[in-house]
């Protein structure tokens, strides 16, 4: 379950002229309507970043519900994990994927620079959902069905524990963020192409580890899932979570990148049940998940 695929968001991507692709995001079957659309001045706070080898793409067009980002390239560094194209080798992978989160660490760490733009700016729409379901147990799909299984495997106090992670502790710094770096909407720096983190449907504000550890977290999830389960390719999820912080030239505070980190992995088993379906599987992942959150609580999940 790596990537973004669990049904919140689904992607479409189509060819357009002149070599461009349309990368088109819009809702899942689920309540909520449109994707989030910013103010003006939250995009234009965006498109005045300096820009590096990673973009922040913001959307060129509005869909009826979602929004559309024109890009060089139509396959995400999800894809290239997990599914590589003829004749790339592992080591092209890994030197795609090291170079291209750096350069994302790179990128956020410019957008951080830039106080919020509006005073309204919410939390990340990931925190949110998965904060709701803490509390109240209920939501979508069968949100219910891992609600009551996630009070078994991982225990109230864990539970309880990641609400509280859920939300920014007093006096943490406020920045502009994007909301919800990943794999799957981070496009690679190849050669002749820059990169590209599509950017604007979940702007929000809060404390810079958020992003930096939701983007750590498919990392760590990844990690985790071939750790479990095992697979035909394995790269090293630790190297590449070291390069995002590497490419941060800003000072972060690594158990609160950490404890963001394990709130991703929790989100994404959350979005699977919700918004996708029930699977057994999900069992044998809320029992990853109580070793993430038992990392991320000792400070001993994320390191350089």
């Amino acid at each position: 379950m790596t990537g973004s695929g669990t049904g919140y968001v689904l992607t479409a991507i189509t060819r357009s002229a002149g070599g461009y692709y349309w990368w088109t995001r819009r809702p899942g079957p689920h309540p909520g309507g449109a994707l989030r659309t910013p103010g003006p001045a939250v995009l234009a706070a965006v498109a005045a970043v300096a820009p590096g080898r990673v973009a922040l793409t913001l959307p060129e067009r509005a869909e009826a519900t979602g929004v559309a980002y024109r890009t060089r390239q139509n396959r995400s560094l999800a894809a290239m994990l997990l599914g590589p194209a003829a004749g790339e080798s592992d080591a092209e992978i890994v030197r795609i994927v090291a170079h291209t989160l750096a350069e994302t660490g790179v990128a956020l760490s410019r957008l951080h620079a830039v106080p919020p733009p509006e005073p309204g700016l919410p939390a990340p729409d990931g925190l949110v959902r998965l904060l709701s379901w803490l509390r109240a147990g209920h939501g979508p799909g069968a949100a219910a069905v891992l609600h009551r299984r996630a009070s078994e495997l991982l225990g109230r106090d864990r539970m309880a524990t990641a609400a509280e992670w859920c939300l920014p502790p007093e006096g943490a710094p406020r920045v502009l963020l994007h909301g919800g770096p990943g794999l799957g909407i981070l496009l690679p720096v190849v050669p002749g192409t820059d990169g590209a983190l599509l950017t604007g449907e979940n702007l929000a504000a809060g404390p810079p580890e958020t992003d930096v550890g939701w983007l750590v977290g498919e990392l760590v999830e990844l990690g985790a899932s071939v750790g479990r389960f095992g697979a035909r390719r394995s790269f090293d999820t630790g190297l590449f979570a070291a390069r995002v912080l590497d490419g941060y030239p800003g000072a972060l505070d690594l158990e609160a990148v950490g404890r963001t980190a394990a709130l991703r992995f929790l989100t994404h088993l959350h979005d699977f049940a919700a918004y996708l379906k029930w699977h057994d599987v999900l069992l044998e992942y809320l029992k990853l998940a109580a070793d993430v959150l038992d990392a991320a609580a000792e400070g001993r999940l994320v390191h350089r």
